[in-house]
């Protein structure tokens, strides 16, 4: 009996020690592919502010810029950050920064087609908002723009990493 139970004991040993780092490193990959480099974001908007009334409806974006509130709203290289109203209770914040030879250092703008769609006015990269901010399969951008977190409490949407 005693047999049995170090072999039982043996093998869940090799198992947790077989097992346990494939888990630990697995995750341990950037699956965003985020390659816009992380910068400090921390801002509040007020959709009671005249400001922002192109987000008191679904489907809208604003751009926020360093003048809003500072190197805290500006983005990676002070592109700015798009707010996009995905439904009555769901915002989406994306950085400007085109994913497209980031080294470039281009900011996408708003498409005014009535789509949610930021395009990059160098490489023409055109980034579906409602999409996550993924690039359309025409595009040359392969990669998502850089997403930040956002919270809502009915009137105030704060945007932050």
């Amino acid at each position: 009996m005693q047999k049995i139970i170090r072999i039982l004991h043996s093998k869940v040993i090799i198992f947790f020690v077989t097992t346990v780092p494939f888990i630990f490193f697995s995750g341990c990959k950037n699956s965003n592919n985020n390659i816009i480099p992380d910068v400090f974001v921390n801002f509040t908007l007020d959709l009671n502010d005249p400001m922002f009334n192109d987000l008191l409806s679904p489907g809208n974006t604003v751009v926020i810029t360093s003048s809003y509130a500072g190197s805290e709203s500006a983005g990676y290289n002070n592109h700015g950050i798009l707010v996009y109203r995905a439904s009555e209770t769901k915002f989406y914040a994306f950085d400007r920064t085109c994913t497209f030879e980031e080294a470039k250092d281009q900011a996408v703008v708003i498409d005014n087609t009535g789509d949610a769609i930021a395009e990059c006015p160098h490489c023409h990269s055109e980034y579906v908002l409602p999409g996550y901010g993924y690039p359309t399969d025409n595009s040359p951008a392969r990669y998502p723009l850089k997403q930040y977190k956002t919270s809502f409490d009915g009137r105030f949407v704060h945007v932050y990493n």
